[in-house]
């Protein structure tokens, strides 16, 4: 995924680079800046620095508190501060006997969900006081001098804009606004003249998928409106522009985009995000989230067919039977995979191997997340000679599951899912269906730096094995949908999952459990994380 850097500015706090120092006059009085930075955006998350300022006095004890603006923002990660959530408002408070200096910025980086509206917030308050100070904004680059002065230019100068042109907004629609096909978009944009000045018209124009830029209308008189009438599912965006009596002119700043969908595109499946303890469903094509309880449906075949030369799949997974499930409820579709298939080794049948098993699984993964359904791709079977207690097989290929995912193929097994499923963040993974490297590991610590670490914690395995923060690595090259990460006994014990669980710089990390027999549906809870079932219990 091409992660694109964008600087947005959302309060009164200018953007400054470092921990920038504000000289301050001794008589100020005391106030606070405060800004949400995005460094980093995602299809369904925004990565940046909350940044914090005291104006005048060092603060020993103190609460920020600011609103989000949409239910689609859920704060996933504030570091170094203890924070809380209830609904659109966030609460952010110091580590006990950490103080805020005064007149310096202290930066906190901070991990949110996004949707397609982006509004980040503008009002923030600390300990009481509304944040209202402006900082210097960052310094332009420096560049050198030029090796000889430049000559002055001659002729007439260049015209300078005219400080009386009015100015215009689109108030209707919202960029990120949905609509359906054939829709009909209503536009309407507010307009106000310089003193002394009248507005004569407003022009609205748009533009989008297969749309040239195009006349919506003219409007005289307030409220100025127009229409764009029946329009195919794609992408718009509308512009406004407003005139004056003294022939002044000036354009909207910022064009909103709406999407224009198909009847049932809504029900697309949603972006799934780790939000503390809960999976949350951000929706993709809607400015709709909730949490996205999951226990999935298990379609088995990939993980064994197709090394035995029998083909992909146990059982239809064409459109019907994509619709079949939709209509049944299923939420979720767990999908073992097998990492020699994948990967197309050498003793894997061409038919079913390479090429041809990565198109089945993705398509099989488009047709489940248009239905609604959220797939989990987990590595089930992998490579290595196994056998120690619990071994199911002697053979060092991967026809039989392993306790751990071996270090020859299993990194490259992830890096290849994360950038063939780059956009999947409706997608999630389960990094190793059932790890079980404590049947030869005695020692329960050595076991779980086993399971994340891999490398010498696994020495007793036989075969060089690597653990879960490799693999996360791996796939974070790609995508940044949600993981699991199951547990040790075949994934039932999550005893110390909490204790160990790889670090993750989107925050995206869920234990994956399994029961240790049939019927047993009492999943643990982990106040760290959400807990997703991932075999079949009744």
């Amino acid at each position: 995924m091409k992660n694109r850097v964008v600087f947005l500015a959302v309060a009164a706090l200018a953007v400054a680079s470092g921990a920038l120092a504000v000289v301050v006059p001794a008589s100020a009085a005391s106030g606070c800046a405060a800004q949400l930075q995005v460094g980093f955006q995602y299809p369904s998350m925004l990565r940046g620095d909350l940044r914090v300022l005291s104006v005048g006095q060092p603060l020993t004890e103190w609460t920020l508190t600011f609103p989000l603006r949409y239910p689609t923002e859920q704060i996933k990660n504030v570091d170094g501060v203890r924070w809380e959530q209830h609904g659109g408002e966030v609460t952010i408070r110091n580590l006990p006997g950490v103080t805020l200096p005064a007149d310096e910025q202290q930066f906190f980086p901070f991990v949110m969900t996004r949707g397609v509206r982006t509004g980040l917030p503008q009002n923030f308050t600390l300990n009481g006081v509304t944040c209202t100070t402006v900082l210097p904004p960052r310094p332009p680059p420096s560049t050198p001098p030029p090796v000889s002065p430049s000559p002055r230019p001659t002729g007439s100068p260049s015209p300078v804009p005219d400080p009386n042109r009015p100015s215009v907004a689109i108030i209707r629609p919202e960029d990120g606004d949905h609509f359906f096909a054939p829709a009909t978009i209503n536009a309407e944009a507010v307009a106000t003249p310089a003193p002394g000045r009248r507005i004569t018209r407003v022009e609205f124009f748009g533009w989008g998928t297969g749309v040239d830029r195009t006349s919506l209308g003219t409007d005289t008189t307030a409220p100025y409106t127009a229409q764009w009438r029946d329009l195919p599912a794609g992408s718009y965006n509308l512009d406004a522009y407003a005139y004056d009596d003294q022939g002044s002119m000036q354009n909207t700043s910022t064009a909103p985009l709406v999407r224009v969908l198909t009847p049932g595109e809504e029900r697309q499946a949603p972006y799934v995000s780790v939000v503390r303890d809960q999976l949350w469903g951000i929706s993709p094509v809607i400015n709709a989230a909730a949490p996205r309880p999951l226990t999935p449906l298990v379609r088995t075949g990939a993980e064994a067919r197709c090394v035995r030369g029998r083909g992909i799949w146990d059982g239809p997974v064409d459109d019907a039977a994509v619709a079949r499930l939709a209509a049944r409820g299923v939420q979720a579709v767990y999908v073992p995979l097998n990492e020699a298939c994948w990967l197309g080794l050498s003793y894997v049948d061409p038919r079913f191997g390479g090429e041809r098993y990565r198109q089945e699984i993705v398509a099989y993964t488009q047709r489940l997340t248009v239905a609604g359904i959220t797939p989990i791709l987990a590595l089930g079977w992998s490579h290595g000679r196994y056998t120690g207690p619990g071994a199911t097989c002697r053979d060092e290929r991967a026809v039989c599951a392993k306790p751990a995912p071996d270090l020859e193929y299993a990194l490259d097994f992830w890096q290849s899912v994360g950038l063939t499923l780059y956009y999947g963040e409706t997608v999630m993974f389960d990094l190793f269906s059932a790890p079980y490297p404590d049947r030869a590991i005695a020692d329960p610590a050595l076991a779980w730096e086993c399971w994340r670490d891999g490398d010498v914690a696994c020495s007793a395995l036989g075969y060089p094995a690597v653990g879960m923060q490799q693999m996360l690595a791996a796939l974070r090259r790609g995508s940044a949908g949600v993981l699991l990460a199951s547990g040790l006994n075949g994934g039932n014990d999550l005893s110390r999952w909490a204790e160990y669980v790889p670090e993750d710089m989107v925050h995206n990390v869920a234990a994956g459990w399994r029961p240790a027999a049939p019927g047993n549906c009492h999943p643990p809870t982990l106040p760290q994380a959400p807990v997703v079932v991932t075999a079949a219990c009744r």
